[in-house]
């Protein structure tokens, strides 16, 4: 397994996760992290192909030296206040357990409770305690399991903070997996229909739309003014 601590720090307040392959690139991500405005965090990369993404996140949350874990993406750019921001909202709730953010670019996200792991943060002991993520989800929808996990078995608050923001350069990379979607739509049917929509036709056709830009053109139409 490849472990690189390309960020460190003496006690860190922070654990940064960031899966990556080594045909990825995550040298970017990790400049911007350098600009954050605190400076006590760690940053920890999972350098592997052999693991899927969930292993490779649990990986990093294992060899976390901190409490709070924040996972990003290789092909992500933090706001130079992302972490900061994340240590704010732990400390002034001591029930917080699991924290997700805005995400824009080529990816928008303004927290619905799918949990976009590019942007997500968590108390380490709870996140190990309900059994981290699941590769029985790589690949498609394991953030939004994990997220629904942490809702039902961790003990205290899932939240949603507009400050705590993310850039995603690109189009997400995942490709649509209708048999996990059925799955997670047989294991959370209640979640699934409050969430992600209540015919799992309906959700991949506002998937394609999504991966397309449609719903960002929308947006940007509808708000221009």
């Amino acid at each position: 397994m490849s472990i690189e601590r390309t960020i460190t720090a003496p006690n860190p307040t922070i654990s940064v996760v960031i899966p990556t392959i080594p045909t990825n690139s995550h040298e970017e991500v990790v400049a911007h992290l350098k600009s954050q405005t605190i400076d006590n965090f760690e940053v920890i990369v999972v350098n592997n192909a052999n693991l899927d993404i969930c292993e490779a996140r649990n990986a990093g949350i294992e060899a976390a030296d901190s409490n709070i874990v924040a996972l990003t993406d290789d092909d992500c750019r933090p706001e130079t206040d992302w972490l900061s921001n994340v240590v704010t909202e732990f400390n002034s709730d001591p029930n917080l357990v699991c924290l997700e953010g805005r995400v824009e670019g080529g990816r928008t996200y303004e927290g619905t409770r799918k949990y976009v792991g590019c942007n997500l943060a968590f108390n380490r002991s709870a996140a190990l305690a309900v059994g981290g993520f699941s590769s029985r989800y790589a690949g498609w929808r394991d953030d939004t399991e994990f997220g629904w996990r942490m809702e039902r078995e961790a003990n205290g608050m899932c939240l949603y903070s507009d400050s705590v923001r993310m850039h995603h350069p690109d189009l997400p990379r995942a490709n649509i997996n209708t048999e996990l979607e059925a799955q997670l739509k047989a294991e959370y049917p209640n979640r699934y229909e409050n969430v992600i929509a209540p015919d799992t036709t309906i959700g991949q056709i506002n998937d394609w739309l999504w991966r397309k830009g449609f719903w960002d053109l929308a947006d940007a139409i509808r708000y221009r003014n």
